[in-house]
């Protein structure tokens, strides 16, 4: 649908694009959309903004560095379009320069972030961000009359709480990763620009639900109007903002006096405005499709200029790309035979309802239950004890995951069978729990795959209402509950092997990122999603996604090592209480990070694509 859309609008483009309007100065923008995060998580807009705003100012008479839309620049590639943006200034009246992605303020400096990016020090930022000065400068060196900066990057800082594929080795340069702040930090406007931010210095905007940020949506429809001058249109542009979040959110400008008048679109443009030859149709429409992969609209193309210059050009790309469809058909054979069938963890008949003291009382190890229709199942646990931590020769281990502690679970207890699923949770809101917070999928899937986007606040609301419902004692796993039932063993003289089934762990064991090793495992081309929750082989106590697929809260607050743990289960509630610990690996990790024993922390408030939760239910014995 997506392709024909795009034909369709091909189509009318080449239609319309000699009545495109010009105008009297040299306009130059570069768009820039950055969604596909290869180290935190996928942000769905931006993209989708960017292609939004390119279309918008390619209709204004701007011209678009790179033919349009730049969409997700790794670092390389970043720092090269901004040169080649600079470049293109030259003789330019009015520069633009709009990004929509993740951005971070730093020591009071705002960095936009490429895709590629993933600092584990403070220090990496400089080397693997792009400091927006650099970008003014590249303007404000063009002889520009008039430059304008739009920045929809004040979303969370993804690296806010930076725990999440990256060790702990240096607790104090991770520290200040969590401090850097939410939001973009206040800049002063150069001479003769303009700087448009989504939200107010240090707060945080909406990434939008329909398609479009908010903020994105009132700019392409701001200016398009005619005879609003550039201040009327960005206070319209503020207002239409406010009125869309109902106050959540209000967008901010900082300029400096700005010599004559500038309208996006003059009054009268049509009518009166002097105009500039514009370019020919061939050439507009080539400016598009030059880096496009879509053979139909190339073939299009040449069916629709014959002559033109691009003809050739149009007609080795459509070479290129059969060969290189050709070829990545190949390799997707070649992969679907080395990629292990995903394993499913066998039926299981579990009764439904609620649990008398009687049959609480005689629950053994393993034996599950379900107290409600929307309730997560529940697999008992034995009693027993275990070592906690990783001993000093387990291959890339963390100095957080020491001292070795002795831990005795003297009671039974209840733990979910797998992560907290978006079928449970949508039980919750459908009784009017969970704060009526409906977390993002991402387009995966929702049902039985794992809950994702909540908080530690958030799994702290539905064991809440899961006690409510049941009126049973329901809550989180302590930390060392969670390492316990990872390990699948009740005695301390079990091997403190890296996962439950041994030193070893392959693609057919978890869900995590397959291109890594862990001491010369096998690799795969991974899914780079969750799978659903009973998608994975039970554990000796009979739980599944133990390692990966997400990482789970757990009710304990930070510490920086294991001393001082209580040694009967207990959660530890004392040291970093605004960071809270979670466990097991996630989807997008490396195998290293799904060990038993690797731990690792967010702040209590962070949503995210990587984490979920599981429930433990106290019994009484």
């Amino acid at each position: 649908m997506r392709r024909l859309a795009f034909l369709a609008w091909l189509s009318v483009l080449l239609a319309s694009i000699v009545a495109a309007p010009a105008f009297a100065e040299k306009r130059v923008a570069l768009v820039i959309g950055n969604s596909a995060y290869r180290n935190v998580g996928r942000l769905e807009n931006p993209a989708n903004d960017a292609k939004l705003l390119s279309d918008t100012l390619r209709a204004l008479g701007f011209t678009l560095v790179g033919g349009g839309a730049q969409l997700d620049l790794d670092k390389p590639a970043f720092d090269r379009t901004v040169q080649a943006f600079g470049a293109a200034l030259a003789g330019a009246d009015v520069g633009l320069f709009y990004y929509a992605g993740h951005g971070v303020q730093v020591r009071g400096e705002n960095y936009l972030i490429p895709v590629d990016a993933n600092p584990t020090k403070e220090a990496d930022v400089d080397f693997q961000m792009l400091d927006t000065n650099l970008v003014l400068r590249q303007m404000e060196g063009a002889g520009t009359k008039l430059n304008i900066v739009i920045l929809d990057a004040c979303r969370n800082n993804p690296f806010g709480g930076r725990s999440l594929a990256v060790g702990r080795a240096r607790d104090a340069e991770n520290d200040r990763m969590r401090d850097t702040g939410g939001g973009l930090a206040q800049m002063q406007a150069p001479e003769g620009t303009l700087i448009s931010f989504a939200t107010q210095p240090g707060s945080v905007a909406q990434d939008g639900a329909d398609g479009n940020s908010p903020y994105a949506r009132a700019l392409a429809d701001t200016i398009r109007k005619p005879g609003l001058g550039i201040f009327d249109a960005f206070n319209q542009i503020g207002l239409q903002v406010k009125r869309a979040t109902k106050g959540v959110q209000q967008p901010w400008v900082s300029s400096s006096p700005i010599d004559g008048a500038f309208y996006f679109v003059p009054s009268g443009a049509a009518v009166s405005a002097p105009v500039a030859a514009g370019p020919a149709a061939d050439e507009v429409a080539w400016s598009y499709l030059k880096s496009t992969t879509d053979m139909r609209a190339l073939r299009q193309f040449t069916d629709e200029f014959p002559q033109s210059a691009h003809r050739s050009e149009a007609e080795a790309r459509i070479a290129a790309l059969e060969q290189e469809a050709a070829r990545t058909d190949a390799e997707r054979q070649r992969m679907a035979a080395l990629t292990p069938p995903a394993t499913s963890a066998p039926a299981l008949v579990v009764p439904v309802g609620a649990l008398p003291p009687e049959r609480e009382r005689a629950l053994k190890p393993k034996d599950s239950f379900k107290e409600c229709d929307g309730c997560p199942v529940m697999v008992t646990m034995p009693a027993g004890s275990f070592t906690m931590g990783s001993p000093a020769n387990e291959p890339q281990r963390g100095p957080d995951e020491g001292p070795q502690q002795q831990i005795a679970i003297r009671q039974t207890f209840a733990v979910g069978r797998s992560e907290v699923s978006f079928d449970e949770w949508s039980a919750c809101l459908a009784e009017g729990g969970c704060n009526a917070y409906r977390p993002g999928d991402y387009g995966w899937g929702a049902g039985k795959r794992p809950v994702i986007n909540v908080s530690w606040t958030d799994a702290q609301a539905y064991v809440k209402w899961l006690s409510q419902k049941t009126g049973a004692p329901y809550r989180l796993l302590s930390e060392s509950e969670r390492e316990y039932v990872a390990r699948g063993c009740t005695s301390p003289s079990c091997p403190s092997t890296p996962f439950w089934f041994g030193k070893e762990i392959s693609p057919a064991r978890a869900n995590y990122d397959w291109r890594y090793s862990y001491d010369g495992s096998a690799k795969a081309q991974p899914p780079r999603r969750t799978v659903a929750t009973d998608a994975s082989e039970p554990n000796p106590f009979g739980l599944l996604h133990v390692h990966g697929n997400v990482w789970e809260w757990v009710e304990d607050c930070w510490n920086a090592s294991l001393a001082g743990l209580p040694d009967d289960g207990a959660p530890r509630t004392t040291g970093d209480c605004s960071s809270r610990v979670i466990r097991g690996g996630a989807w997008s990790d490396e195998p290293k990070d799904l060990r038993s024993a690797k731990r690792s922390w967010e702040v209590v408030g962070e949503r995210r694509a990587e984490i979920g939760f599981r429930v433990a239910r106290t019994l009484r014995n």
